[in-house]
Order: C-alpha cells, then structure tokens, then sequence
C-alpha cells in the first residue's frame, strides 16, 4: 500500500489520532441519520472533502475538520482535547500575564 507523503511525515501517534477522529466523525454522522452529501453540505465542504475527514486524512485544512465538528454540534468538546494543566511544563505558566509577550531565540 502507497503512503502519502504527508502521511509518512506524521509522527505515529499524530496519525493514529486522526484515524481515530475520521472514524469518529463517521459514526457520529451515521448516528445522526446523515449522509455524506448531507453533512458536507451543511458543513459548507465538498463531498470529496468529508471523504478524506472521515479517512483522516492530513491534507485537509483544520478550519473544515472544526466545519464538520461543529455541524455535528460537537465542537464544545474540544475544550476537552488538550488540557494544558496535565503538562508539568506549563503548570507554573498557565497564567497569561507570567507568559511572555514574545518567544525569541
């Protein structure tokens, strides 16, 4: 099996979760009784668009996977994605005014 170039350079785990969200979008359209045409269209992409979300696909911009989430009256759970405060590097600078302005090198 081909893989897409910009599959291969996906780290593992990064590729994984988003198989794992195609998948999840899938079930959560079916759950609701919409098709693929139905969802693309009010998610405002194409068919072939949602295809490749639901494939989980690198390629599509994450403004159209946010499109769908929010069609699916999902998105208010991706507060819950990434919670910064399980990060022992950052539990000290959560803060917005400890955080610096700018990040220089």
């Amino acid at each position: 099996m081909k893989t897409s170039a910009s599959r291969a350079m996906l780290p593992l785990p990064a590729e994984d979760a988003l198989l794992r969200l195609g998948g999840r979008i899938n079930r959560a359209r079916r759950a609701r009784m919409l098709t693929q045409s139905d969802l693309a269209s009010k998610s405002g992409i194409s068919l072939s668009t949602l295809a490749a979300i639901e494939s989980g696909s690198p390629t599509v911009q994450m403004g159209f996977y946010l499109g769908v989430l929010f069609a699916l009256d999902v998105l208010g759970g991706l507060d819950k994605v990434s919670v910064l405060a399980d990060d022992p590097a950052l539990v000290n600078r959560l803060s917005e005014d400890l955080l610096p302005k700018r990040v220089r090198r």
